[in-house]
């Protein structure tokens, strides 16, 4: 059934991370059905996230690494030896580093797949929806959409390296940006699920500024390593599911 034509506006007060995070555990409580479809989703995305960072960090090991430190140090036993084996682990938790953050971004994107079911289920909650039938063309566009934000996700971190060296300025902008982008993965997931271009159009611009908003939280996980990045897809799919809820339960208010 499609969207009725005159549906209600949405009226957003007071939206920010916590507003969205409290509405999330209330989706969590009133939704029969919907922390099944977030587990089993938050378990697709950890074991991408692990498996990636586990092969990569053993390729480099393996086939670059290791064969460079004994080319350099030589093998066996003596000072030298120790001291590649001293420059062979710095390196490598480094590169352990960026390729788990690297991991991280891939597997977020990723995500958007089973984002996209999270937000069709919410809708439905509140009202009936056009259901949009499979197509091998447009699902191979959306992948192919996905792999490119994905790298674009990678190579981001690049761009914050360099906006950071700016003084006093650079690690608030870095900020700002990271929110500005985690915040706005949960605010494009729903107006892609939207059937009419208008509103969607309409609401893209109402809402220029709330991304920053929303995102604060999952970008101070960002600058926690490991510890902060685990808890982030955890806290980016809390957001997808309170922001839904948030925008779906103002239609109804």
């Amino acid at each position: 059934m499609n969207e009725p034509e005159g549906q209600t506006k949405v009226k957003l007060q007071k939206t920010n991370a916590l507003a969205v995070f409290r509405s999330g555990q209330q989706a969590f409580t009133e939704i029969e059905g919907l922390r099944g479809l977030v587990l089993r989703g938050l378990f697709l995305n950890y074991l991408i996230f692990f498996a990636a960072t586990i092969i990569l960090n053993w390729l480099f090991y393996i086939q670059v690494l290791s064969p460079f430190i004994d080319w350099l140090f030589g093998g066996g036993e003596g000072f030298w030896a120790s001291v590649g084996t001293v420059v062979l682990w710095s390196i490598q938790l480094t590169v352990a580093a960026v390729i788990s953050l690297a991991a991280l971004r891939i597997s977020v994107e990723l995500m958007s797949f089973w984002h996209q079911n999270i937000v069709y289920r919410i809708i439905k909650n509140f009202r009936q929806i056009e259901e949009t039938a499979f197509s091998l063309k447009a699902w191979l566009r959306e992948l192919k959409y996905i792999f490119k934000e994905a790298l674009k996700a990678c190579l981001f971190p690049l761009l914050l390296l360099f906006v950071g060296l700016i003084p006093i300025l650079g690690l608030p902008l870095v900020f700002l940006l990271e929110a500005h982008l985690l915040g706005r993965q949960s605010i494009v997931v729903y107006l892609e699920s939207l059937t009419n271009p208008q509103e969607a159009v309409e609401l893209r611009k109402s809402w220029r500024w709330l991304p920053i908003r929303i995102g604060w939280l999952a970008a101070i996980l960002t600058f926690i390593p490991f510890a902060g990045w685990i808890f982030l897809p955890l806290t980016l799919t809390y957001e997808v599911v309170g922001f839904t809820f948030l925008v779906e339960k103002s239609r109804t208010s």
